[in-house]
C-alpha cells in the first residue's frame, strides 16, 4: 500500500516535491498545504494530491499522512518540523535546516523524542558532477585534499522576484548552504574556524534587505582550507540564473567543476546568450534530475528504512558554520566554531 505524504509550502521549491510525490510510485500524494488557498488548490491539482489545505492542522490530524515535505522559507522551519514531528509525521525539510542553531537543534531533538525519521533536503547530494568529484576524493584520486574554492552566486531576478522573503534570507542561507554541506561531505570533515567579510547596499537599494555578498575564507579540523564566495548581485544579463563552480587542489591532482556554464547546450536569442541547466528536473511530470532524486531518497527512507540523504546533524552544522560566517562579518574577527 502506498505511504502517504503531504508538502507543507506550496512555493518555488515546493512544487518540486509535489513533481516527486506525484509520480513516485511508493507515495500516496495526499494533501498539499499551503498559507495562500489559490496556490495550495492549484498544486494540487495539477499533481493531483488528493486534498489541499490552508491549515497546518489538517495535515497534523490525517491519519492518511504519514510523512511531510517542509518546504516553507528559510526561517520558518522550526514550528512547522516540531509540529510535525510530535504529530508522528516523518520529516524532510528543505535546507537549510534553520537559521539559528536554537531552532536546529530543537528540530533536531523533536525529531528524535518522537522517533521519526528526519532529512534535510541538502539535494546536491546526487548531482552527478559532485557525487563524481567526492568518488574521486575517496579513491585518493587527487591525493590529500588542501584547497578548496566554492562559488554559487544568483542574479539580482532571485531576490528581487522570486522569492517574497528575500529580506529575510540572504544569499548565505540560500545558496552557501548548498556548497558548505557538499565540502563538509567531500572532504567527511568538519569546519572549525572561518573568517568572513560581507558587503550591503546595491540590495537594499532595490528594496532587499539582504546582503550583497559574503566571502569566507574557512579551515577545516584536517588541515584543507576552502573559500566560499556568495552573491545575490550578479547582473540579470548573466547567462544563467546561477553561476556555479568549485575547484579542489589536492596534494597529487586537481578536480574543477562548472556546474552552471558547462556549455553541454547554448541558446543564443537576440538579445542574450545562455546555458540551459540540463542537471535539474524539467517542470512537468517527469521523474528526472537530481533535485526530485533526493526526494526519492526520502521515499526510501521512510518506506524501506533506507538510510536519508543528509540527517539533521549535518543540517545543524551547516547552521552553525552559516551564522559563524555572519558574525565573523559582522565583528571583524575569525570566529571559531
Amino acid at each position: 500500500m502506498p505511504y502517504g505524504f503531504a508538502l507543507i509550502g506550496a512555493g518555488l521549491f515546493g512544487e518540486r516535491h509535489a513533481q516527486a510525490y506525484s509520480r513516485h510510485p511508493a507515495a500516496d500524494f495526499v494533501a498539499v498545504c499551503d498559507l495562500e488557498a489559490e496556490r495550495a488548490q492549484s498544486i494540487a491539482a495539477k499533481y493531483n494530491a488528493r486534498t489541499w489545505t490552508t491549515d497546518l492542522r489538517d495535515v497534523l490530524v490525517h491519519p492518511d499522512v504519514h510523512a511531510v515535505s517542509i518546504a516553507t522559507p528559510d526561517h520558518l522551519h522550526r514550528d512547522v518540523a516540531i509540529a510535525c514531528a510530535q504529530a508522528g509525521k516523518h520529516l524532510l525539510v528543505e535546507k537549510p535546516l534553520a537559521t539559528t542553531v536554537e531552532d536546529a537543534i530543537a528540530i533536531v531533538e523533536a525529531a528524535h523524542q518522537a522517533g521519526v525519521t528526519l532529512m534535510v533536503d541538502f539535494h546536491n547530494r546526487v548531482n552527478p558532477p559532485m557525487v563524481n568529484a567526492r568518488e574521486a576524493i575517496r579513491r585518493g584520486n587527487i591525493g590529500q585534499p588542501a584547497y578548496v574554492y566554492a562559488r554559487l552566486s544568483n542574479t539580482t531576478a532571485v531576490p528581487t522576484g522570486m522569492l517574497k522573503w528575500a529580506s529575510r534570507s540572504s544569499a548565505l542561507w540560500f545558496l552557501a548552504s548548498h556548497m558548505i554541506d557538499l565540502v563538509r561531505w567531500m572532504l567527511d570533515d568538519e569546519i572549525v574556524r572561518v573568517y568572513a567579510v560581507g558587503r550591503e547596499g546595491i540590495l537594499k537599494s532595490m528594496g532587499v534587505d539582504a546582503a550583497d555578498f559574503h566571502v569566507a575564507t574557512v579551515e577545516f579540523g584536517k588541515g584543507a582550507v576552502a573559500v566560499f564566495e556568495h552573491a545575490w548581485i550578479l547582473p540579470r544579463t548573466h547567462a544563467t540564473l546561477k553561476d556555479l563552480k568549485m575547484e579542489i587542489l589536492g596534494s597529487a591532482g586537481a578536480i574543477n567543476i562548472d556546474a552552471s556554464h558547462n556549455r553541454t547546450i547554448e541558446v543564443y536569442s537576440a538579445d542574450r546568450a545562455s546555458f540551459p541547466d540540463v542537471l535539474a528536473p524539467p517542470v512537468g511530470d517527469h521523474l528526472t534530475g537530481f533535485v526530485l532524486d533526493s526526494i526519492a531518497y526520502f521515499v526510501d527512507a521512510v518506506t524501506h528504512g533506507a538510510p536519508v540523504l543528509a540527517t539533521g546533524e549535518d543540517g545543524v552544522a551547516v547552521t552553525r558554520a552559516i551564522c559563524a560566517i555572519i558574525e565573523s562579518a559582522r565583528s571583524g574577527r575569525p570566529v571559531s566554531l
